[in-house]
Order: structure tokens, then sequence, then C-alpha cells
């Protein structure tokens, strides 16, 4: 579930006139097979995940469809795939295209940064309960690990651990969490559904078995994302 960084980027053929967009992880070989059919790279900006990427190539081509623009490479001219991607450069030159890439790139990180939320994760000390949901972020910036539910867990003497995301990675998360407990047959605590506990707790909420400490780490790994602890400020002042 670890998000993957994936290149959106604009190849062209100069003997054709065409341009393309794409998307290409890290360790991809996508671009070099462009590159052995004649393409060349024109630019490629780096996105932190492979749905960011897809989301920025459908946009493109989303404005592309809506400006009457089609493909233009046949099918036997890319015996490496791909020719619904292509445009003419003639009707969208290449800086116009990448111009387009950089546009929708910015607003679907910017959409991300807005939906950024704080999942956190919290046993309390000496029990079996456990506890996972997601809060608004804290703190000066959307990047925060901190949230208001993860600190009073952490002053009532829960051991509170919490990153920041974006809400599709927090549910993406989650939904590693509960496979593992379906298979573990970790059960959710029933007894939680009637107390006063807040909304985001009450869909992830589990009954630990013995060894409790084995079973902790395994929901921590099921997850799949790196989370940091959260101290008890008051603790922590008294402490001084």
């Amino acid at each position: 579930m670890t998000a993957t960084p994936t290149h959106v980027y604009v190849v062209t053929h100069s003997a054709t006139q065409v341009g393309k967009v794409g998307i290409a992880g890290l360790d991809s070989e996508r671009i070099a097979q462009h590159r052995s059919h004649g393409w060349h790279l024109y630019r490629a900006v780096l996105l932190p995940s492979w749905e960011a990427a897809r989301q920025v190539e459908r946009s493109v081509f989303r404005q592309l469809k809506a400006d009457g623009v089609s493909a233009r490479m046949p099918a036997d001219r890319m015996p490496q795939g791909g020719q619904s991607e292509t445009v003419s450069l003639d009707e969208v030159p290449a800086a116009e295209l990448w111009g387009r890439v950089v546009a929708a790139a910015d607003e679907v990180q910017t959409q991300a940064d807005m939906s950024r939320v704080v999942l956190f994760f919290a046993r309390m000390d000496g029990a079996r309960v456990l506890v996972v949901g997601t809060d608004e972020p804290l703190g000066p910036s959307q990047g925060s690990p901190e949230c208001a539910l993860g600190e009073e867990l952490a002053a009532e003497g829960w051991l509170v651990y919490a990153a920041n995301m974006t809400a599709a990675a927090a549910e993406a998360a989650l939904r590693g969490l509960r496979k593992w407990a379906d298979t573990a047959g970790v059960i959710e605590s029933e007894a939680m559904r009637t107390a006063d506990w807040p909304v985001p707790l009450l869909r992830n909420r589990y009954v630990l078995k013995a060894p409790p400490d084995e079973e902790f780490g395994q929901a921590r790994i099921a997850l799949g994302v790196p989370l940091h602890p959260i101290f008890d400020a008051v603790a922590d002042e008294d402490n001084d």
C-alpha cells in the first residue's frame, strides 16, 4: 500500500509530428521503449503516487477530448502501444501539451493537500483494545501529524501513533487493517458500539488476542504506512 512515485511524461516523434502523454514508474522501461522506436522525451514530472499520475493523465485527455482533439498515431506505427494517447503536434504543440500536464498536476496536488487527514493508531497501555481512525490535522500546516483525537487519547494514557496522508491513502491503509483483522480472527469490540466514542473510531476498534504486543505489531504492519508516536503534552511539561 506504500505510494509508488510515478512520472507523467510527454514524448514526441519528429518524423510524424506526433506527441504523446503517458505515465511510467521509477523502475519502468516505458520511456526507453518509446525511445527505441524513435521517440524523444520532451519533459517529465514525478508525482507521489501512481494514482496521482493516472489522475493527471486522465485530466489532460479529458481536456483534449473536450477541445475536439483525437489520437493521431496509427496503431501499426506504435508496436510498443499507447497510440490512443497521441496528438498531432501541429494541432497541439509540445509546449502546450506539457503545459496541460503541469496545470493538471498542480490541480491534482492541490486537491490532495486539501484532503489530507491524520491516521491514528492507539492501544490502551496494558490493555487489549486497539482503536484506529482519522481526524483533521492540527498545527500550522496540512502536513502536521498532530490531531485532536490522537492527543486526547495520549493524554488519557493510550499509546498513540499517527501519520499525515491523503484521505485516499488512509482509506487504503484501513482496508489493509480490516483485511488483516478478518484473517487473524481479531474481533471488533462490541462494547464500544454503545459507549460514547468519537464517530471516527467506531468503524475500527478491536480486541487483541494473546500475545497482544505481537498483534499490535502485526496490525501496524497491516496498515502499510510509517507511523510516528504522539506523546502526552502535559506529561512532557511535568518532566521538564
